[in-house]
């Protein structure tokens, strides 16, 4: 008999034979539960940001590198662009 895999945060069991790690059901899963702390984590961050959807963060970056100057907090909110960017 085999272990059913299931998020340790909300219980939600996954289809039988996923891997511990590195399966797209398991990202695609931490991205929606609202109890993983990713997910908490990225919702502040796009909370902080202001926008949270691809096209949203694509438009904001572009306005961000043609405003004047470069202020450490126009640098914060690029690299919390990015980061939201690679998490989208």
């Amino acid at each position: 008999m085999t272990a059913t895999l299931t998020c340790v945060y909300c219980g939600m069991a996954y289809p039988d034979g996923t891997p511990p790690h590195g399966a797209k059901v398991l990202t695609d899963h931490i991205k929606g539960c609202e109890k993983h702390p990713m997910f908490k984590l990225r919702k502040a961050l796009a909370d902080l940001v202001g926008v949270s959807t691809k096209e949203e963060l694509l438009q904001m970056e572009i306005a961000l590198r043609a405003m004047p100057g470069i202020g450490q907090d126009k640098i914060v909110i690029l690299n919390a662009v990015h980061a939201l960017l690679e998490t989208a």
